[in-house]
């Protein structure tokens, strides 16, 4: 059996108004590295999106290093025909500035007035051209997280969605909501990343194979 290809993206993304100022969140890639790191000790490829966070990668991960949402998108778009399973926990900020000023802007009386454009959704766009691929999203949530994980588990044509909330953002460990379209929410209170990397990196393996159990059989007929 082929050895399984594994695109990761983690960390935030930055959106910059000018040089030194610029649109992000507090997330740290941690849950991306272990998965990674899960990954690798499986005898998994991996590549890793990883956004601007100061962190220590595994060894065995390819690392891709980006800033802004496009850049992503970009590194998403050019090793996709290589990908089986892409795990999307990058906390990417769904919005950038229109125009960016050129230096540092200088204060000024009055308002800065920003218009904000949207930025390409990177798991929608790789959910165009799934196949046969797994696809994981999460979804950070402070309302009806699970109305809005099962949204975009149909909307995006994911095989999971794992719900948390901002409180993990940077936490070694959390509350998690498990929501697979057709199946019923499992909550994992209190799950460490590495026990939910482990249980993630198990999942997509045991899908991997049961799709390619079912093209072999598609062939031999």
């Amino acid at each position: 059996m082929r050895t399984p290809v594994l695109l990761i993206s983690a960390g935030p993304s930055r959106e910059f108004f000018d040089a030194v100022r610029f649109l992000s969140n507090s997330a740290s890639g941690t849950l991306g590295i272990e998965i990674a790191r899960c990954a690798v000790e499986n005898g998994w490829r991996v590549h890793l999106a990883l956004g601007p966070v100061a962190a220590e990668i595994p060894e065995g991960v390819q690392l891709h290093p980006f800033v802004s949402a496009r850049e992503l998108d970009a590194i998403a778009e050019r090793l996709w025909p290589e990908v089986d399973a892409f795990v999307a926990t990058a906390a990417v900020c769904d919005y950038s500035p229109q125009e960016k000023v050129s230096g540092k802007r200088k204060k000024s009386e009055g308002e800065w007035q920003v218009k904000l454009i949207a930025n390409p959704d990177v798991l929608f766009n790789r959910s165009r051209e799934k196949e046969d691929r797994v696809l994981v999203g999460f979804a950070l949530e402070t309302g009806d997280a699970e109305a809005e994980a099962r949204r975009k588990a149909v909307h995006k044509r994911l095989d999971l969605v794992v719900s948390n909330a901002p409180e993990n953002l940077g936490a070694a460990a959390g509350d998690f909501a498990w929501v697979e379209p057709d199946a019923e929410t499992c909550q994992l209170r209190g799950i460490s990343k590495k026990d939910l990397s482990r249980r993630l990196v198990d999942f997509i393996g045991g899908l991997l194979a049961q799709r390619r159990r079912c093209d072999t059989r598609i062939e031999e007929i």
